[in-house]
């Protein structure tokens, strides 16, 4: 009987270590010195051992755990984001003209500088930033299981944002790195009475990003959450393809704020990926841009959204910067004011609107009229902030 209880033992603290073994392999994808070292330490546990029988039981146990304890311990998520992350430097100057640009709906307000001048600033300031960081850090926030996938470099940038990301306790396992580039990176130019922003980005290893379809299909998730995708169209194409076949053959709902390189290409890209589409997101002029990509020129609130729903969204968005946002469900138009908190910088702002309104349908149950109250004090809260992430709200700092 005493040897039966040893074996049992000894089982269960091999299982253990396995297990362990396990854990640090997949939390630490990146083979850095302290997985490699806990990974050591493991394995010279098990060549100390004089019993041949314990490594028998971690090896079926490493199996079993593999199949099954793993995939569903640690691969579970709320929410996936997709696309960049990057580090951003904030520019704040009075020394500018806006100037009104009547020849082009699209682009009404042009901001200008004198030519060959030198511009001095108010302040600098280093943040993080990138669709799918922003969405994360906003979804980690308020308490929900967060994954992103993007690509990084190699370098300190890449290695600041690996840090920030776990700080903010969002899953960094399916992060891709590349050798000898350097993270994306965003020069962010802050002017006017609303700190209304133009943003200069370099995209870096996030224009790198290839998405595995065998990597994904092993992700279990209720969300996919689309920021823009930055490199070459051939490689844009096929990531968002396998996003949403995997989505389609995982029943899982599909939200998409399309950046610039997407939008451009109007709307024969988007129509075969509309029906599949449970929330789309874009601020005013992106908006008017999609639908005058088919030949309507408007700049009518309503048009644009029954517009874009007639395309076979479930919910589409539109916000209006410091007006606020309006949301229709085929069945109402929703609307509420922005916050009547002081802008200094709206960075980020339609990243916290969208990533809000989405979190708010999870935590309330799909209630509109309360993702949107909550879409708008977050976002509010993001532009009275420096950077698109200091001011995202936590669940603590909110009644849900």
């Amino acid at each position: 009987m005493e040897s039966f209880h040893t074996g049992l033992s000894d089982i269960a603290k091999t299982g253990f270590m396995a297990w362990f073994l396990l854990y640090t392999t997949e939390l630490f994808p990146y083979k850095n010195i302290k997985s490699i070292k806990k990974i050591l330490i493991f394995y010279k546990i098990f060549l100390e051992q004089d019993d041949f029988s314990k490594f028998k039981y971690f090896a079926i146990i490493v199996l079993v755990l593999e199949t099954n304890f793993i995939y569903f311990m640690k691969k579970h998520f709320d929410i996936i984001t997709f696309g960049g992350a990057t580090q951003d430097i904030m520019y704040y100057t009075k020394e500018g003209l806006i100037i009104k640009n009547k020849k082009n709906i699209l682009a009404p307000e042009l901001l200008a500088f004198e030519y060959g001048e030198k511009i001095n600033s108010d302040d600098v300031c280093m943040t993080f930033g990138g669709g799918a960081m922003n969405a994360a850090v906003s979804f980690s926030n308020l308490g929900l299981k967060t994954s992103i996938i993007t690509n990084l470099g190699d370098d300190w940038f890449s290695d600041a944002i690996i840090k920030e990301l776990r700080n903010k306790k969002i899953n960094i396992s399916n992060i891709t790195r590349s050798k000898k580039m350097h993270a994306g990176f965003s020069f962010i130019i802050n002017f006017g009475n609303h700190n209304e922003h133009i943003l200069f980005t370099h995209r870096g290893a996030n224009s790198l990003l290839n998405i595995s379809k065998q990597k994904l299909l092993n992700i279990n998730s209720k969300w996919f959450y689309i920021t823009s995708l930055g490199g070459k169209q051939n490689l844009c194409t096929k990531n968002i393809n396998t996003i949403f076949e995997i989505a389609k053959n995982k029943n899982i709902k599909i939200a998409w704020n399309p950046g610039i390189p997407q939008l451009n290409l109007g709307y024969k890209f988007f129509k075969k990926y509309f029906k599949d589409t449970e929330i789309f997101c874009l601020n005013k002029s992106e908006a008017i841009d999609l639908v005058k990509s088919v030949g309507i020129k408007t700049d009518n609130i309503e048009k644009l959204l029954k517009t874009i729903y007639s395309w076979g969204v479930k919910t589409c968005i539109i916000t209006y910067g410091h007006l606020g946002a309006y949301i229709y469900d085929g069945k109402q138009i929703y609307f509420e004011k922005a916050s009547k908190q002081k802008s200094i910088d709206t960075t980020g702002a339609g990243d916290a609107f969208n990533s809000s309104f989405l979190a708010g349908l999870i935590i309330y149950n799909n209630d509109i009229k309360k993702s949107l109250k909550l879409a708008i004090l977050r976002s509010g809260n993001v532009v009275s902030n420096i950077g698109a992430q200091s001011g995202l709200l936590t669940k603590n700092q909110i009644k849900l």
